[in-house]
């Protein structure tokens, strides 16, 4: 179940008889399925991304049978990364793997359960998932759970001090619709990130060899994309070479896939590519002309579909 965007003049609903308040988590979605001594966790797309988070393991004996809603944290300061948990979420070998959960290791922080001892939850109020939630974490001690709050303006001030992602607001009645983007969860993000289409990238004028930058794109409507900029912050340290370089060689084309007219300084010496890889950046807003301003990379979204 996902969440859709605040209205921007109107905010959150400020009913906290009938909302609850969460902390939006910079981090990956996943569904952990918990069943008879093992843990599975898969990513909004489906696929297995257990291997990448071996510290979680511990989690597979906490409870025989459920399914719980969660997000994977790497936390730096006490603040959700989303760059660390970037540079986290497509490992598959072991070895790499456990290293890098020794050097960050990850958190899961569980918000709704939709599954226990083999009874679906999810046609339950959230009131009453999130008692029985509440429960398990009492005889169980390996992920964190989300805190709730009844104040939403008191969330809103605590989440931008301390520069976290944002504040998702509940209603306490609804039901969870599997895959749905509902108006019963609101999110409103203090942050400004946007997961981008890549459609083309060019070299680095000093190294032919590396990736200087991206040009971007967001949905036009009608399948279509819309040029949305070039990105080249971010896109200098050599793990984000080694995962785009593969990924982009790959995707070759032999034109523009943009519906828009992308301007001939940016299309100069750029290579062309199917807009099916995902980007999230970070980025001051938008331009007059559609652009986004002074964007900078923070990872590759393999675990969202294109």
């Amino acid at each position: 179940m996902l969440a859709t965007a605040a209205d921007p003049v109107r905010g959150l609903p400020a009913d906290g008889a009938n909302w609850a308040y969460e902390v939006k988590w910079d981090g990956i979605r996943v569904l952990a399925d918990l069943s008879e001594g093992t843990l599975q966790l898969h990513s909004r797309r489906g696929n297995d991304v257990t291997a990448a988070y071996p510290e979680l393991a511990a989690i597979a004996g906490a409870h025989p049978d459920a399914l719980l809603d969660a997000e994977v944290v790497v936390l730096r300061g006490g603040v959700p990364s989303f760059e660390a948990i970037a540079e986290r979420m497509h490992v598959r070998d072991r070895r790499r793997a456990q290293a890098l959960a020794a050097a960050a290791p990850a958190t899961l922080i569980v918000f709704d359960v939709l599954r226990l001892y083999g009874v679906d939850l999810t046609g339950r109020p959230w009131s009453e998932r999130r008692e029985t939630l509440e429960r398990l974490a009492a005889s169980g001690h390996a992920w964190q759970l989300s805190p709730v709050y009844d104040d939403r303006d008191a969330l809103i001030a605590a989440t931008l001090e301390r520069q976290l992602e944002g504040v998702v607001a509940k209603r306490r009645a609804s039901r969870y619709v599997p895959g749905a983007r509902s108006s019963d969860w609101v999110k409103l993000a203090h942050r400004r990130t946007q997961t981008c289409l890549v459609g083309g990238w060019r070299r680095e004028t000093s190294d032919d060899r590396r990736i200087g930058a991206l040009l971007i794109g967001l949905p036009a409507g009608q399948g279509g994309l819309r040029f949305a900029g070039r990105v080249g912050s971010g896109l200098a340290a050599t793990a984000a070479q080694d995962q785009l370089t593969p990924l982009l060689g790959a995707r070759r084309r032999p034109s523009s896939p943009f519906v828009t007219a992308v301007p001939r300084e940016d299309a100069l010496g750029t290579i062309w590519v199917e807009p099916t890889l995902l980007v999230e950046v970070r980025h001051l807003g938008h331009t007059d002309g559609g652009r986004l301003r002074q964007p900078v990379f923070l990872g590759v979204r393999l675990d969202l579909p294109a």
